[in-house]
Parts: C-alpha cells; sequence; structure tokens
C-alpha cells in the first residue's frame, strides 16, 4: 500500500465535515413616537458595533425627504432611494461605503416627493431590495418618526422593532402611538424599548414602566426593556465630527451604554419567522399588485 492509498484510507475514516448553515439575514428597525430623540444615532451605533464584530451591515435610511444617516459617518451620497424608482437603477447602484463592512442605502433629504409613496412605488422598492439579502448579514432599517405610511411600510418589514423615547410626557404619547399602530397594522408583536437621554437609570426605568403599563392595558403587544443612554456630552462632539459615538470615544458614558444595549439585542438570536415582515409585505404587495414574484410564482 503506497503513501496516495493511506490517504485516502484516512479521508475515508474521516467523519465528513458538516458546515453550519448560513445565518439568517436579520432586520431590525430603529424608529420612534417623535422626532429629536437619537434614532438615528443609536441606529448608526448599533451598525457600528456589529461592523466591529465581523457583521457586514447595510443601514437602510427610510427617513425619507429628511436623512441624514449619512450625516453621522460623514459621507456624500450621489444617489439615493427615490433613484431606484427609476429604470435601470439598481440598490448596488446607489449604496454608499460609509466605513468598513458597513454601507448605506441613503434616503434623499428636502425631497418631498419621496414622503408619500403610492403602492406601486412601494412594490418597486421592494422589488430592487429583494436581492440585496446576499450581500449583508444585518439591516438596520432607520425609519422616519411617527406613525405616518412610510413608517409602516419600512418598519413593517423588519423582524425585530427598536422603540427609542426620551423622558418626556410628549414622547411617552407618541411611543404609545407607534406601538398601538404598529401593531395593530403592521402586525409587530414585539419591541425592544431605548430610552434616549436619561440622567441615570431610574428615570429610564420609570419611563419604561408608564409605557410597558399602558400598553399592557389596552394593546398585545410586548415590551422588553432593552436599556437606556445616559446624557453624554460625547455624543454631541461625536455628531459634529461626523462619527458615531461609540468609535470616536469608545470610553464615553453613552458609548458604554450603547454597547449594553447591543449586547442585549444581539445576544438574542433573530425570530426566524417574520411576523408582518420583510415576507408579509412582499406578498401583500405582491397580491395587490396582482403581478408574478421574480421567481414566476405568485405570492
Amino acid at each position: 500500500m503506497d503513501q496516495a492509498d493511506n490517504l485516502r484510507l484516512r479521508l475515508v475514516d474521516r467523519p465528513p465535515v458538516v458546515e453550519a448553515p448560513p445565518e439568517p439575514l436579520r432586520v431590525i428597525a430603529v424608529t420612534s413616537g417623535k422626532g429629536g430623540v437619537g434614532k438615528t444615532n443609536m441606529s448608526a451605533n448599533l451598525a457600528a458595533l456589529a461592523a466591529r464584530a465581523g457583521k457586514r451591515v447595510l443601514i437602510l435610511d427610510a427617513d425619507l425627504g429628511l436623512a441624514n444617516v449619512d450625516i453621522i459617518f460623514g459621507v456624500k451620497p450621489m444617489h439615493h432611494i427615490g433613484d431606484l424608482l427609476q429604470p435601470g437603477v439598481s440598490a448596488m447602484d446607489v449604496l454608499i461605503e460609509a466605513a468598513p463592512n458597513i454601507h448605506i442605502l441613503p434616503a434623499g433629504s428636502g425631497v418631498q416627493r419621496l414622503t408619500e409613496l403610492d403602492r406601486k412605488e412601494k412594490l418597486r422598492l421592494v422589488a430592487a431590495l429583494d436581492g440585496l439579502e446576499d450581500h449583508f448579514d444585518l439591516v438596520i432599517i432607520d425609519s422616519g418618526a411617527g406613525i405616518g405610511d412610510n413608517v409602516l411600510f419600512f418598519v413593517g418589514m423588519a423582524q425585530e422593532v427598536v422603540l427609542v423615547l426620551s423622558p418626556e410626557p410628549t414622547s411617552l404619547v407618541d411611543a404609545y402611538a407607534v406601538v398601538k399602530v404598529l401593531s395593530q397594522q403592521a402586525g409587530i408583536r414585539n419591541f425592544a424599548v431605548v430610552i434616549n437621554p436619561v440622567v441615570d437609570e431610574m428615570p429610564a426605568r420609570d419611563m419604561f414602566q408608564k409605557l410597558s403599563t399602558v400598553t399592557g392595558r389596552f394593546l398585545t403587544a410586548k415590551l422588553r426593556h432593552l436599556g437606556y443612554v445616559p446624557r453624554d456630552e460625547n455624543v454631541h462632539r461625536a455628531v459634529m465630527a461626523q462619527r458615531p459615538v461609540v468609535d470616536l470615544f469608545p470610553m464615553a458614558p453613552a458609548s458604554r451604554a450603547i454597547v449594553d444595549v447591543a449586547t442585549r439585542l444581539f445576544s438574542e438570536p433573530a425570530p426566524q419567522i417574520l411576523e408582518g415582515g420583510m415576507k408579509m409585505m412582499w406578498q401583500r404587495l405582491m397580491r395587490e399588485a396582482e403581478v408574478p414574484r421574480k421567481d414566476g410564482n405568485h405570492a
């Protein structure tokens, strides 16, 4: 028996290598009831932390007409998501690299026509986005604030929703409205809540308890306290420098708090069944449009 025969025998005796299947695409929407609560900052910093962990991240700026994710990263897009409504433009044409492992699908700033998409336009966007899942491990949808139709559309694509609110009565009322509308009209059942910014943990716990009490009384949605971000001047400094605070000031109080939020968020596996997520949105749009899917089958 020669050396080649010995090698073949060892390979035959060795148990086959079973490769783990790739993790499914994770889609997280970050939303809020009112503007100015740090929603976009949260999206950008969660993306930065996920990219640091080796994930290929896409940030979909869904605040159409008032986009600013690109500003946080200091990049200047040549195109925006509205260009996907034009013939011959693909999502890959619009994507811009913001940082290693992070790409942005930017929205247009000051483009009023994007604030009210009709059904046909939504269908074209879904079709354009459908091919991106092979290029990314995580999609973070930075939605607009409030309960508008675009918010319902984009947040409805996600598996998970992070709800950001500030410790103010108006933010509490608006956050409740978001949970109500998204749970009743978009099928979202679970919300992870972040309070930003607060002095310390006590007001954050108090705010979460108030929101949880009122939603538990009137709605079927479930809330979990993901964490809080303390008031920190370094956040403002990072915005002015056009960098995520976790990158520019990694030891700042806000950065450490966002790391805690990200750890809790990413430590749990992504839901395997989308409750009103991208599959449902795709099927509903296709059914309404009464057109065949790309694979030739009807939804």
